[in-house]
């Protein structure tokens, strides 16, 4: 039996949304609490710092991407994935409505952010279509990727998620052509991942709070209006339809056994990135992933 809560401070990839719905399920639903948990969730104001804050001891977990992982560690960053949030890809390429095919693309300009690793995904899309990096132009449009296609400024844009810039441009009727990199050559892998320092993994307080995130997981699918409603009554700024969209779009997304790392997903995006030369080194699983077991 818990006889006192313990602190668990989660860094977010970026701002309170609807990818963090179990997050909101789990602290709604009391599971945080039973578990012995005192869990504070802190958006950062540079969406690639958390791994970087975690490793430098500012929290216990941090919001990651696995790609993102396969490169810290091969620098020698001693990070781990502890378990998972989402387990699809939100990534997608989005297209001016003319462009019906990825082909199409040669001789196009695209638009991309000025953070994150989608040029190793659109490298692979490409690949996949008989195109390569060189037949497209590019223009950095930082994080306003959705004004660049609205206006024209770019043909195409890459790194926009399916669970809002997607849903966004479809609210806003504005018409486009989407491609999904898991139907285009890229490697599946899940969304957005925990990860932890590799020395601080084992503390029961991380199997503990897994354990509470699949019980908020399971309570989330039963009852997501709920937890919606009062998700919007804490966080007024997820009340808006993009929001509620959103949080409909996430909800088949979100990972029903948190802590179940799939090691041939790590193990295929490694082959990946190794064979992109994004990395020069592939070590042994444990480097990248650390089984928690219920507490």
């Amino acid at each position: 039996m818990v006889k006192a809560e313990d602190n668990v401070t989660v860094i977010l990839d970026w701002f309170l949304n609807a990818s963090h719905e179990s997050l909101l399920a789990a602290e709604y639903s009391g599971a945080f609490k039973r578990h012995g948990l005192n869990v504070d969730l802190i958006a950062p104001a540079d969406p690639g710092s958390p791994p970087r804050l975690l490793a430098a001891g500012q929290a216990d977990l941090a919001i990651s991407y696995p790609l993102q992982l396969g490169l810290l560690v091969d620098q020698h960053i001693q990070l781990v994935q502890v378990g998972f949030l989402l387990d699809h890809p939100l990534e997608t390429l989005i297209t001016q409505k003319e462009i019906k095919t990825i082909q199409h693309l040669k001789g196009k300009t695209i638009g991309v952010s000025a953070a994150g690793d989608e040029s190793l995904i659109l490298e692979a899309m490409l690949e996949h279509n008989g195109l390569k990096l060189s037949d497209l132009h590019f223009i950095v449009v930082n994080f306003q990727l959705e004004q660049a296609l609205i206006t024209g400024a770019v043909d195409a844009i890459i790194g926009a998620s399916r669970n809002y810039e997607l849903i966004d441009l479809q609210q806003r009727h504005y018409p486009v052509s989407v491609f999904f990199p898991e139907q285009n050559g890229a490697p599946i892998y899940d969304g957005l991942i925990f990860v932890a320092q590799k020395k601080a993994a084992n503390q029961p307080k991380l199997a503990r709070f897994m354990q509470a995130l699949k019980e908020g997981s399971d309570y989330l699918q039963a009852h997501p209006d709920e937890v919606y409603q009062k998700a919007i009554h804490d966080h007024p700024e997820l009340g808006t339809p993009l929001n509620k969209a959103a949080w409909n779009a996430t909800l088949p997304l979100v990972a029903k056994n948190p802590a179940s790392v799939d090691k041939n997903k790590m193990r295929e995006l490694l082959h990946f990135l190794l064979e992109k030369k994004a990395i020069q080194h592939m070590y042994p699983m444990e480097n990248y992933i650390y089984e928690i077991h219920s507490p």
